[in-house]
C-alpha cells in the first residue's frame, strides 16, 4: 500500500468529471496531477492490479488535460513543439510525442491527437505544458489559438475491455487499430474513442468533450460491464514497470535527454522542419550520454513499501545513480524497478545496491520492457 495522510478537498485544486464516481466506489487514496485529484488505489495497489488482469476497469484519467493547437498554422506549430515527424500523422491518428527545451531536455510526453487538419491535442503528461505552448506561440508569432478544451480522459483496462466496449458503443469498436481514434456521440455525450491507454493490456481511452455528463459516462460502462467483472482502478505502478511505460516527473524530468531514456527513436533528425531543441539534440547525438536508463531485478522477499524519493544507487560504496520507481509484480514473482546510472554501468547483468532510508536492497540490472503489449 501506499504511505499516506489524509488529503483534504477543496476548491483550489480542480476535480475530473468522475471525481464523484471515484468517491462512490471507493478510491481510498489520492494524489495531485496537473493541479487535480487523481486517485491512485481503491482495494491496494496488489488487489487492483490482479483485478484488472481478470476483468475490466474504468480509470480516472481525467488529470491527462489536452493542450488544444488550432488554426492555420496548427501543423506547423505542433510540429515546432516536438522532435517527432508528426506530418506523418493523419486525421484520426495519434502519435507518442515527448517534447524537449532549447537543451534538449525532456519537458513533457504527451501523447498528440490529430482532430483535423487545423487541429490538434496534447495529452499532457504532469506539468504546465499549456503555459509554455501559449508563451511559445505568442513569442514566436504563430497563427494558432492555443488553449485547454473541455476534453477529459477515461480509461477502459483488461482482458475483458473489447467485450465492455462493443456492448456500450457497437461492432464498429472492432475496427479501431492501435493509436487510431474516431469521434462519435452516444446518447448525448460526445467522445472521442481511442484505441490506447497507460499501460500495455487492452485498453481503450474515452476522451469526454462535456464535463457534465462525467458520473452518466461512468454508470453507462459500470452497469454494462457487470457481467465483465468491472472494478474501478488507477494508474497502476506494476503494470507501468512491467510494461517499461514511463512517467514523467517520477522516473523522467527535464535533468534527463531522449538518448538517456530509450526515447531515441522519437527525435526525427533529418526532417527538414525546424523543432525546439533540434541543435542540441543533433549534439547529443552524436555523444555516448553520460547516463542511461535501465531496468533492474531487486532480490529477497516481495516487496511491501514504494520509494517516496529516488534513492541512491551504489557500487563499491560509490553512488552511480538512482533508483527512481520499485514494486513486486505478481505474474512475474519480482521486484522490478527502473534506475539511471552512469553509462559505465548502465547494462545488463550489472549488480548494484539501492541504499533506502532504512535499508540496502541488492539489485542486478536488466533490458527493459518485462512485458511487451497485450494483443
Amino acid at each position: 500500500m501506499y504511505n499516506t495522510s489524509k488529503v483534504v478537498f477543496s476548491p483550489r485544486v480542480r476535480k475530473s468529471p468522475y471525481f464523484n464516481s471515484t468517491i462512490k466506489y471507493g478510491a481510498t487514496a489520492f494524489s495531485v496531477y496537473n493541479h487535480m485529484y487523481m486517485p491512485v488505489t481503491y482495494d491496494g495497489t496488489v488487489e487492483d492490479y490482479k483485478k484488472l488482469l481478470n476483468g475490466v476497469q474504468l480509470w480516472d484519467v481525467g488529470v491527462e488535460r489536452q493542450v488544444q493547437i488550432k488554426g492555420p498554422e496548427a501543423e506547423a506549430f505542433a510540429q515546432f513543439l516536438t522532435p517527432r515527424d508528426i506530418k506523418k500523422c493523419s486525421i484520426g491518428q495519434a502519435m507518442y510525442t515527448p517534447l524537449t527545451d532549447f537543451k534538449g531536455n525532456l519537458i513533457n510526453d504527451p501523447v498528440m491527437l490529430k482532430i483535423d487538419k487545423d487541429c490538434y491535442w496534447f495529452s499532457v503528461s504532469d506539468g504546465d505544458l499549456l503555459l509554455w505552448a501559449q508563451g511559445i506561440a505568442a513569442g514566436y508569432k504563430f497563427d494558432v489559438d492555443v488553449d485547454e478544451p473541455d476534453v477529459s480522459p477515461l480509461q477502459v483496462q483488461g482482458p475483458n475491455s473489447t467485450k465492455l466496449m462493443i456492448k456500450v458503443f457497437g461492432d464498429w469498436v472492432n475496427d479501431i487499430s492501435f493509436y487510431r481514434f474516431k469521434e462519435i456521440e452516444h446518447k448525448g455525450i460526445p467522445l472521442v474513442v481511442a484505441r490506447m491507454g497507460y499501460s500495455k493490456e487492452l485498453c481503450y481511452e474515452l476522451f469526454l468533450q462535456d464535463h457534465s455528463k462525467g458520473d452518466e459516462l461512468w454508470e453507462i460502462l459500470w452497469q454494462a460491464g457487470q457481467e465483465f467483472n468491472i472494478s474501478p482502478g488507477s494508474p497502476n505502478i506494476i503494470l507501468r514497470l512491467e510494461g517499461g511505460i514511463l512517467s514523467y516527473l517520477a522516473d523522467i524530468d527535464r535533468t534527463n535527454n531522449p538518448y538517456e531514456v530509450g526515447l531515441d527513436w522519437v527525435v526525427d533528425l533529418d526532417q527538414e522542419d525546424d523543432f525546439i531543441g533540434k541543435d542540441a539534440l543533433r549534439e547529443l547525438s552524436v555523444k555516448s550520454p553520460k547516463r542511461k536508463l535501465v531496468g533492474a531485478e531487486i532480490h529477497g522477499d516481495p516487496l511491501t513499501i514504494f520509494n517516496a524519493e529516488h534513492w541512491p544507487v551504489l557500487i563499491n560504496n560509490k553512488r552511480v545513480g538512482s533508483m527512481n520507481a520499485m514494486v513486486y509484480s505478481p505474474r512475474l514473482n519480482k521486484n522490478i524497478c527502473y534506475t539511471i546510472l552512469d553509462i559505465e554501468h548502465a547494462k545488463s547483468g550489472q549488480e548494484i545496491i539501492i541504499s533506502g532510508p532504512d535499508c540496502e536492497l541488492k539489485a542486478t540490472t536488466v533490458d527493459l520492457p518485462w512485458l511487451g503489449r497485450a494483443k
